[in-house]
This record gives C-alpha cells, sequence and structure tokens, in this order.
C-alpha cells in the first residue's frame, strides 16, 4: 500500500493521550514526581493529628465544673450536648489524620522504591540494548 492509497482517519476517530498533546494538556516533559510532596503531606496529617488531640484535651478542660453552681439551668444540658458531638467530630477528624499520616508516608516509601527499581530495570535495559550497535553500523 502506497502513501496515496492510505486514508488518514477522521480526526473525531482519533484516539489522542493527554500525554503526547502538543499543548493545554500533559506531554510538556515538566511533570516531575517526588517522593517529598508524599512524606511532606504525612507529616502535616501527623501534626493535625497532634493538633486535634491537643484540641480535645483543651475542648474538655474548658467544661470541667460547668455543672458545678450551674444545676438546673437549660444551657447546661444544652452545652453538655455540644460538646459531645464536638468531642465526637474532633475525634474522628483526629483518627484520620491519624490514618491519613501512615498511608501518605507509605505512599511515599513505595513511590520512592517503586522510582528507584523503574530507574534500575531503564538502566539494565539501556545498558545491555544492542539499538546503538545497529545504529552505528557494528
Amino acid at each position: 500500500m502506497t502513501d496515496a492509497q492510505f486514508q488518514q482517519p477522521a480526526a473525531e476517530s482519533r484516539i489522542l493521550l493527554a500525554s503526547a498533546a502538543p499543548s493545554g494538556g500533559g506531554g510538556g516533559g515538566t511533570h516531575k514526581a517526588s517522593v517529598t510532596p508524599w512524606i511532606t503531606a504525612g507529616g502535616v496529617a501527623d501534626e493535625l493529628h497532634q493538633d486535634m488531640s491537643t484540641a480535645l484535651g483543651d475542648l474538655g478542660h474548658a467544661h470541667d465544673g460547668i455543672k458545678a453552681g450551674t444545676a438546673g439551668f437549660a444551657s447546661v444540658a444544652a452545652l453538655s450536648t455540644i460538646l459531645g458531638t464536638w468531642e465526637t467530630r474532633l475525634g474522628a477528624v483526629r483518627s484520620e489524620c491519624q490514618r491519613l499520616s501512615g498511608d501518605l508516608k507509605k505512599a511515599g516509601v513505595s513511590f520512592g522504591e517503586n522510582e528507584a527499581a523503574v530507574k534500575t530495570s531503564f538502566e539494565a535495559v539501556r545498558n545491555s540494548s544492542k539499538i546503538d550497535d545497529y545504529s552505528k553500523g557494528r
């Protein structure tokens, strides 16, 4: 088949990968990934976990003794209910931050290990490839 006989597919039937797009999408070769953002995010989540633990303690201390001397006031019952809901919410946030901290750090370590393995495998192929020998006529 000659080039003249070959018909180009209609534009709407072509599939382009985002990474191969000339502009307006991926493919610019500027995407750089690293372990650092994952580890940093894990550290931030760990800090938030610690901050939520402190906040829960502070919230509890702020309500210490509120019932003494205020018996019979409707606001005391309302404050007790609100305290319970805030403790539940902050406890859930604290638990999620703890989970995220571990998961993000683990993702960073896995990413780094995978990146090193891929680099090593490409270097092995590059070092054993005969393509350069063929292109130089050896």
